[in-house]
Parts: structure tokens; sequence; C-alpha cells
């Protein structure tokens, strides 16, 4: 049985999505017919991500939580089919299912940090679960990208096919009769218990040294180390406690503006070298660039304040979780 994913342009885990994925496991398991799972997606790429609009209103249920849960229950193997760009939720799609094939030039990443968040969904339990601490945090806290490569080595797929084979070689694998074989189970976490308290204190002192008052980070920390000694129920709760927590913060809403601002700077439309020439002119003043920034704002010289705001970021290289130098501007609805 395959669940094909089709939400183009990135397959994005909007509700509808993470409702069909749920029930289309538990019907797979419901049928005597089916041997195995299969998850794969359509387009450029696997599940890319949650639809971040969404997070404004707050997410509906179920989550992904209950697709992971689907996954557990059912005696039959599922496996997932990767290529793209599997980032965010498509990891916890990918950490769901038992194995995991995937395409070269497929690349892996966790990006909720940047947005004052962490992982949920049990991202931040089962993946040191999975990988070990010092994969999981090089994953989760540094925000690293992953190539196939590095995510073979580090054990988050289990197998490399170039991607013309992606299909034929998920098909083949559902066929062989493979086990069961859970995230929530494996005990990787446990490799070196002496290099543990090490990894956490070396991620420490890169947040005292580079950014003490980004919260998402250091929550994320605590989440994860706290999470590994106690149930993994409890765990859960407590890490979707902390997300709800960073999901209302100040930081959160500031850095998934920018997100959706810097995409828009991207989309250009204005003369960009122009308006960068004159904010380098009044340099980083804060004073001054309120001033300079509402008189390219009258001039219409850039779209808006929101995509300025960005600007200010990318040209002075202001740390993004920190409050906008335009803040007064951003405010006015006019």
């Amino acid at each position: 049985m395959w669940l094909i994913g089709c939400n183009s342009p990135v397959n994005a885990l909007s509700q509808p999505v993470r409702l069909a994925l749920a029930e289309g496991v538990r019907e797979g398991e419901a049928d005597p017919s089916v041997q195995a799972i299969v998850v794969s997606c359509e387009g450029r790429t696997f599940f890319a991500g949650a639809d971040l609009a969404e997070l404004d209103h707050g997410l509906r249920q179920p989550g992904l939580l209950e697709f992971v849960t689907a996954c557990e229950d059912a005696s039959k193997p599922v496996i997932a089919a990767l290529h793209g760009t599997v980032f965010g939720g498509g990891v916890v799609v990918a950490y769901a299912c038992d194995h995991r094939i995937t395409a070269h030039g497929t690349r892996f990443a966790m990006p909720e940090i940047g947005l004052g968040l962490l992982p949920t969904f049990g991202g931040t339990q089962y993946l040191p679960r999975l990988l070990g601490i010092e994969a999981a945090l090089e994953l989760v806290i540094d925000g690293a990208e992953w190539d196939t490569d590095r995510a073979m080595e580090a054990g988050l797929v289990d197998c490399v096919v170039p991607f013309d084979e992606l299909l034929d070689a998920a098909d083949a694998a559902s066929r062989q009769g493979l086990p069961k074989r859970r995230t929530r189970d494996a005990q990787a976490h446990h490799r070196d218990p002496e290099e543990q308290g090490e990894a956490f204190a070396a991620r420490r002192r890169v947040l005292d040294a580079m950014a003490p008052d980004f919260e998402a980070p250091r929550t994320c920390l605590e989440v994860i180390e706290r999470g590994l000694q106690e149930p993994l129920a409890d765990s859960l709760l407590y890490e979707h406690t902390a997300f709800l927590k960073l999901l209302a913060s100040a930081q959160s809403r500031r850095l998934r503006g920018l997100f959706f601002a810097e995409r828009a700077l991207r989309r250009g439309g204005f003369d960009r070298p122009s308006v960068e020439a004159r904010l380098l002119a009044v340099g980083p003043n804060p004073a001054a660039l309120l001033q300079a920034s509402r008189k390219l704002l009258q001039e219409a010289a850039v779209p808006n304040a929101k995509t300025l705001d960005a600007l200010l970021v990318a040209v002075f290289d202001l740390p993004r979780h920190q409050p906008s130098l335009i803040d007064e501007l951003l405010e006015d609805p006019a």
C-alpha cells in the first residue's frame, strides 16, 4: 500500500495531509491484503515542513504525533521513500517509519530553532534515540543541513539509491517482509554515556558566547536532556508544553514574521542596491535608521515595512531573534 503526498509546491504538512497520513496507516493496518505501507511524495520534494501560516492560528488536530503513533501501533512495516528536501516535519514522517530509503541528492534539516521553536511531535526525543546525542544536537541545535552521506552515517536513513530507482527500491523493500523497527525503542542515546554531559555543556558554552538571550535553543537543550531521563510519554508532554510556550513568545513571532518578510525580499521588485547604499550611509544607529526607514517608505522605495525590516537584518547582520530596529513602523497599519 502506498501513501503518496501531493500538496504542491513543497508538500507542506497541513492539517488535511496529517489527517490523511494517520488514517492511511490505520487503513493499511486493517487491510489483510496489505503487507507493508510505503510513504512517498509526488513532485520535487518529500514533505518539506509544516504549513507555517497555520502556526499563527494554532495547530489543528491531528498533529504529526498521531501519524507517529499510528506507525508504532501498526504490526506492518512502514517504509519512507525520501527525496528533495526532508525538512522539519518531513524528518518526523521519516523517523516515524520503520525503514527509510532515500534518493541521492536529498537534504535533511530541522530548522525549527531558526523560527524560535523546538522540534515537536517527538523531535526532541526520537532523534536522540535514533541518532545518538551528538548527531541529534548537530541536527537540532546547530542547524546543520545534512546530505545523504551524513544522513546515512548518522543512521537517519538505511539506504541511498539513484533518484530514478527510488520508487522501485521502495516497492522491492515492501515485498521483503521487513521487520518492525520502532524508533521509540532505539537506544542510540545510550552510546558513550560519558560524552553526553559534555555534548550538552559544549552547546551551552556556544550559546553563552553567541546568543545568550536566544530562548529556543536553550529550551530545546533542556527538553532533550530532561526528556531522556523520563518515560517517553512524560517527555512528549513536556516537549509539547515547551513548544506552545515558545510559539507564543515574542522571539518566535519575530522570527516567523522575518521568515515571510525574507521571502518577499528575495522576490525583489525594487532597487535594492540603491536602498542598501542609503541604509549603509546612515549606519546602524537605531534613531537615524528609523528616520531613514520612514523616508524610504514614504518614497515607496521599498514595498513595505516588513520587507525593509528584513533588509535591515541582512545589511547590518543583526541578530534575527532580537526586536526590530523599526518596530514602530512595523506596528503602524499605514
